[in-house]
């Protein structure tokens, strides 16, 4: 019996459901302590305690491995901060509600570190900086000028460019606090903290798209 458990679990975590999860852990642990650079793929193996081999054949390459990472981080972030725009929803709250998750998201310590990597990284490997910019900031900015493009729609603000201002939304949450917290000259913000950041940003949106 206890022959039979083990050859099942073992059938199952051969998977590719039951191991790419395991290996992008793995992957993002070995990037964050060595950096892209000098992460390699035997290392990322070892701590996924997989073969090489299988590591490749879900991958191929180091470089799909670590934009799997990104996109997958990204997909965990956004997905909830969107959830805000739900219909009938003021847009007020909507949008501070963004604000407050989307700070909470990149301010986070697992998420900061993993962006300190991706900066530290980009000059000698640029595709990863674009494989984060198009996951992230540009799904970011994307989502919010479709929203923004409705309220403009319906008289609630006024913008002429939806991508532009949807830029500068989250320009204006990027500010000393988030600039403090990348370069771990803060600890990680209390609640009430991110809720005035937030809060201001918000305000000021708002007054800069008042509709005439």
């Amino acid at each position: 019996m206890v022959k039979a458990e083990a050859a099942l679990k073992d059938t199952d975590a051969e998977t590719p459901s039951g191991k790419r999860p395991l290996i992008v852990g793995a992957a993002t642990r070995v990037f964050l302590d060595l950096g892209y650079g000098a992460a390699s793929m035997d290392a990322i193996a070892a701590e996924a305690g997989v073969s090489k081999q299988t590591v490749y054949s879900h991958f191929g390459a180091k470089e799909a491995l670590f934009e799997a990472i990104i996109e997958d981080k990204c997909d965990e972030l956004l997905t909830p901060v969107f959830e805000a725009f739900r219909p009938g929803h003021d847009h007020a709250k909507a949008l501070d509600e963004v604000a407050r998750r989307f700070l909470s998201a990149i301010l986070a310590p697992p998420n900061t570190a993993l962006f300190r990597v991706i900066i530290a990284e980009s000059v000698r490997f640029p595709e990863l900086a674009n494989a984060f910019y198009r996951a992230g900031p540009q799904t970011a900015v994307d989502s919010l000028a479709g929203y923004l493009k409705e309220l403009d729609r319906d008289g609630v603000i006024a913008t002429s460019d939806p991508v532009a201002s949807a830029r500068q939304f989250f320009a204006l949450l990027r500010g000393d606090l988030y600039m403090r917290r990348l370069l771990d000259l803060a600890p990680e913000p209390s609640a009430a903290e991110v809720a005035a950041v937030a809060d201001e940003a918000v305000s000021a949106f708002l007054v800069i798209h008042a509709p005439d």
